[in-house]
């Protein structure tokens, strides 16, 4: 959705190309795979070339959650302590927002360079009209703990997840949310198309689900054979992509009617995974002790690259 040039400027951060985006076959080509990815500790580290990542500086000591950038500028992280880090730089630094809330924050969204929304622990729900300036918290029908959020590029709708198979809708931007779904083993995260009608949220105990109605109604999918922690949905929502326990790779690549394993070289959990803009074949799968994979034809197959680090990589950045 949404990376950053490794030298001593940072010149290239969030890459978010937008719905639709991409050029003709006559257009200059893609610049080179960029990205963040964010764990615990308050770690942050980033790609100029889609191999080789760094480890970049921190403005917190906070495990960071959820990542999410629009443009190439403007980025947000959410981790632990109602922390929400922002840059307006492309990642050249990073400063601390002013949170009304103590609660860890285990998702957050932006639908473009004003509206977003975060979700964590107790229910917390969070909006901003303003980039981040400020944040409300917003009413939640739930006191159970949320793990993941979502907004549509159109900041119309949005939606968290989280314990006892919560999914919450919101039809006014975040403003308010009422419960969609109940029941269930944990959600632990929820993507949609761009056309924001299409979704798939992913959980413990292999959930999957569906919807075609923007979250209104979901159906369950046949279970992965792992627990699940992270789910990336492609633009078209053709392509669907989940992670979880002992290295599972899940895919689709046909909106979800059916699903294959790909062998991903690792035992150790995966939390989360994600796709270059500009080159969706182009994506990274991360996960616990600073695992770190590759792939460059959507998803088919994963190679391991170095880490920059050992701790547990909790976020990176998606489509």
């Amino acid at each position: 959705m949404r990376h950053l040039t490794l030298s001593v400027l940072l010149v290239l951060a969030c890459s978010k190309g937008g719905p639709g985006g991409g050029g003709g076959g006559d257009g200059p080509e893609p610049p080179p795979p960029s990205g963040w990815m964010s764990g615990s500790g308050g770690f942050f580290g980033a790609t100029k070339d889609g191999t080789h990542f760094t480890a970049m500086p921190s403005a917190t000591s906070q495990d960071l959650f959820s990542l999410v950038c629009v443009g190439h500028e403007l980025g947000w992280a959410a981790g632990s302590r109602g922390t929400i880090l922002a840059t307006t730089n492309g990642g050249g630094n990073w400063s601390a927002q002013t949170v009304p809330s103590l609660a860890t924050l285990r998702g957050i969204a932006f639908a473009d360079a004003w509206h977003g929304i975060a979700a964590g622990d107790s229910g917390t729900l969070l909006q901003s009209k303003d980039g981040g300036a400020s944040w409300a918290l917003v009413a939640s029908p739930v006191s159970s703990d949320l793990s993941a959020a979502a907004l549509s590029t159109d900041a119309s709708l949005a939606w968290a997840a989280g314990a006892s198979g919560t999914i919450l809708r919101s039809t006014d931007g975040g403003s308010s949310f009422s419960l969609a779904r109940s029941g269930g083993p944990q959600v632990r995260a929820i993507k949609f198309a761009a056309d924001g009608a299409h979704g798939f949220a992913a959980g413990d105990g292999g959930t999957l689900l569906a919807t075609a109605d923007g979250g209104a109604t979901w159906r369950g999918l046949p279970a992965a054979p792992a627990d699940l922690r992270g789910v990336s949905v492609s633009e078209s929502g053709a392509r669907v992509v989940a992670v979880g326990a002992s290295g599972l790779i899940w895919r689709s690549t046909d909106s979800g009617a059916s699903w294959s394993q790909v062998a991903s070289g690792t035992s150790r959990t995966l939390n989360a995974i994600g796709f270059f803009d500009e080159d969706p074949d182009v994506g990274w799968a991360v996960g616990a002790s600073g695992t770190l994979l590759v792939t460059e034809d959507g998803a088919a197959t994963f190679a391991a690259l170095p880490s920059p680090s050992e701790v547990d990589l909790y976020s990176v950045e998606d489509l």
